[in-house]
């Protein structure tokens, strides 16, 4: 069962980007559903159902803390954009806290941490100055603030017209 620890998103932030998505409705990039839309805290992979008990079995409840959604970035880099995203702050030392928990169970340590919500991939562009200009124009957008108080464990499966995604657990 392929899953994924992450944090959902509230209605406010998902309305405002739908907003900013719909400036990116360019061939060749396809953007995240507005109810797929969320913070990955930790891709787990494909996992077996034991593993899914013993992460559900795991104490990965939070302090609520409130994280800025703002400013645009790209994966893996300017000159190469495959995904589009909208940073998310104050959200390291949870993500640091639950990879030491998951080091328990043999999942691996992360090694960079940058808490982000993906709103678009880029399957290809035709006009790469265009989508540059956009996320220039783009980079400094402030969504406002998310109070982050769960984390969920969900299961991703896969088919032709995108992911489903489904709460296993909520902490």
């Amino acid at each position: 069962m392929r899953c994924f620890l992450a944090i959902e998103l509230n209605e406010d932030i998902k309305e405002k980007l739908e907003e900013l998505k719909s400036h990116f409705k360019i061939n060749g990039i396809k953007l995240v559903e507005k109810e797929n839309l969320h913070i990955t805290v930790k891709f787990l992979g494909d996992i077996d159902e034991e593993m899914v008990e013993k992460i559900k079995n795991l104490d990965l409840s939070i302090k609520p803390v409130k994280s800025d959604v703002k400013y645009m970035g790209v994966f893996p880099n300017e000159n190469y954009i495959r995904v589009i995203w909208i940073g998310a702050t104050n959200l390291i030392p949870i993500f640091k806290e639950i990879d030491k928990k998951l080091l328990e169970l043999g999942f691996k340590k992360e090694k960079d941490y940058v808490p982000h919500i993906t709103i678009g991939r880029v399957k290809f562009t035709k006009d790469k100055k265009l989508l540059k200009n956009k996320i220039d124009k783009y980079k400094h957008v402030e969504l406002g603030t998310l109070e982050v108080k769960n984390i969920v464990l969900m299961k991703s499966e896969l088919t032709r017209e995108g992911p489903i995604y489904e709460v296993i657990k909520r902490w």
